[in-house]
């Protein structure tokens, strides 16, 4: 490409991004914006509201919960390791949306990375051996199951 050409496209590039700056539009009421501001609203009113943060396995199907959990489970599991059908909402629930470990109380609102988000600790590790079935799971709170790690239980208690 040639240098006149180059020069030509960075103006015309810069005279595009000018014009749209100047003809932005409220997101709320669709009113043109004051080139000077910086805001993508006119006003208080206009500005969207925050949703609420819902974990993702609360809003999909059960189907979907389990699936997704078996699949992020084999990953850790040794061969050999017994699989059941088991929907991580339903555990979490069953422990009224408390940690089994820590006994704090889990909040439904958050994202799933969040530290105090809901997770399906398996008392006996996979990577330790352990089963994916029921009686092996328990809620936890996201910091408690990784802190916790793939850390054999007779060592948890020891260490208490």
């Amino acid at each position: 490409m040639s240098v006149p050409f180059l020069r030509r496209l960075h103006t015309h590039l810069a005279d595009t991004a000018q014009v749209a700056w100047f003809n932005r539009r409220c997101r709320g009421c669709g009113a043109q914006l004051d080139p000077a501001s910086q805001n993508d609203s006119c006003s208080e009113m206009c500005q969207p509201t925050a949703k609420s943060v819902v974990p993702a396995f609360v809003t999909s199907t059960p189907a979907a919960r389990i699936h997704s959990f078996r699949f992020t489970s084999a990953s850790r599991a040794l061969p050999g390791t017994h699989f059941e059908d088991v929907d991580p909402l339903d555990i979490i629930e069953a422990a009224d949306w408390h940690c089994e470990l820590c006994g704090g109380e889990i909040p439904m609102e958050v994202d799933r990375y969040d530290p105090q988000a809901a997770t399906v600790d398996h008392h006996m590790p996979l990577a330790l051996g352990g089963h994916h079935v029921r009686s092996n799971m328990r809620a936890a709170h996201r910091r408690c199951n990784l802190s916790k790690n793939a850390t054999h239980p007779d060592d948890l208690n020891a260490g208490q």
